[in-house]
């Protein structure tokens, strides 16, 4: 888009708050010492006459979708793992493209001719490894290969941060209490001693230590969904914010399922940090659902884990999946539904009829109270 910002510093950050963090940075930025969730002034500082670029989030998707197509001639396994990382399964590609190595260099060339783009692949038996190889050698080299069986070796000395989801608790307990600079260390700490600290994770904790990851890559779900998202004028991590706009995104997918007479059996909460870190969980029930009273209960069971790092939060989305129709079956003997759960039905009926006919922002609960009068962007995706 811009030819003569190339090979320059340039980093890319909202410069309207004071609070700015670096989002990403160009490899000539990386090597002054630019990185992610570093404070904008403390990077212009750092890195003089480096090029300022606001974030397009919209010119970001329309790369990423493109991107995938011309991925997807390399194997029909492809995933986007996060914001800016890719998952690709080469296995059974060798017979069409040869070795694997050799495809990953022509993937490189692909990527730098079609989009001017020079990415960091890492090669490895999975996802795992091969995301932290991509990680370790940005800016310093094209592709890095850990050979099959040497993922423990490769890990070893390696910070422990890269390991993903270690991060605000988890890293405070291992670097703090625990004293675990390196992956290597964390690999020698028997499964049960983790399990002390870390309870139920422990166990995935130690295999991730040890480059053991079998999870499939998985191309992006073509089920019908219904998304709402939001993204914050000013990052925050406040707790209350962040409950609240997470209801409010509740509120109006459900009120979306209600018109669409539909019900969720799956609802995925994901949030992106300040830093560009990511964080996600699952709600899943026993009977599909379309009220937010509801799915608000299982919501307060995975907020604190959804929200475990204390860095800002910049963007929050709620995608509710597993649709299916609502319309219910009349059944001999059903029980009346309890007086509670009768006057909240009426409750939100009633709050329908006034949100379809003013819009959403026309009432709201003391929950979001800050929200009303704003409108978060909202998707629905039929596959």
């Amino acid at each position: 888009k811009h030819p003569d910002y190339r090979n320059r510093p340039v980093i890319v950050s909202s410069a309207s708050s004071t609070r700015s963090v670096v989002l990403s940075a160009s490899p000539e930025a990386k090597r002054e010492g630019i990185y992610n969730g570093m404070l904008l002034k403390q990077a212009l500082r750092q890195a003089n006459g480096a090029i300022v670029v606001e974030p397009n989030p919209e010119l970001y998707q329309r790369a990423t979708q493109y991107i995938l197509k011309r991925l997807e001639s390399f194997s029909p396994f492809v995933e986007p793992i996060r914001f800016g990382h890719i998952a690709v399964d080469l296995t059974g590609t060798t017979r069409l493209f040869g070795r694997v190595k050799d495809t990953a260099y022509r993937i490189y060339k692909d990527m730098e001719s079609s989009c001017h783009l020079k990415p960091s692949i890492g090669i490895a038996v999975n996802k795992l490894v091969s995301g932290i190889a991509a990680h370790y050698i940005q800016s310093y080299a094209e592709l890095f290969d850990v050979l099959a069986g040497n993922e423990q070796q490769f890990l070893e000395p390696l910070d422990v941060k890269l390991l993903p989801g270690i991060g605000g608790a988890k890293e405070n307990v291992l670097l703090e209490e625990l004293n675990i600079r390196s992956i290597g260390e964390l690999s020698e700490i028997p499964v049960n001693k983790l399990a002390i600290v870390f309870g139920r994770q422990a166990y995935g904790l130690h295999q991730a230590a040890r480059g053991v990851d079998d999870s499939p890559v998985r191309p992006p779900a073509t089920q019908p969904e219904i998304k709402e998202e939001y993204t914050f004028d000013d990052d925050t991590n406040h707790d209350e914010v962040l409950y609240g706009v997470a209801y409010y995104l509740i509120e109006r997918g459900c009120l979306r399922l209600r018109q669409l007479g539909k019900k969720t059996n799956r609802v995925r909460l994901f949030c992106r940090y300040s830093d560009n870190q990511v964080s996600s969980r699952v709600l899943t029930f026993a009977e599909p659902l379309q009220e937010e009273y509801a799915i608000a209960q299982k919501l307060q069971q995975v907020f604190e884990g959804l929200f475990e790092r204390r860095t800002r939060v910049r963007y929050l989305s709620v995608a509710f999946q597993q649709l299916q129709h609502s319309a219910e079956q009349i059944r001999l003997f059903e029980p009346e539904l309890s007086i509670n759960a009768y006057k909240q039905r009426q409750i939100i009926q009633a709050l329908d009829r006034i949100r379809l006919r003013n819009g959403h922002k026309a009432i709201g609960f003391g929950t979001n109270y800050f929200l009303v009068g704003q409108e978060p962007r909202g998707n629905l995706i039929l596959a």
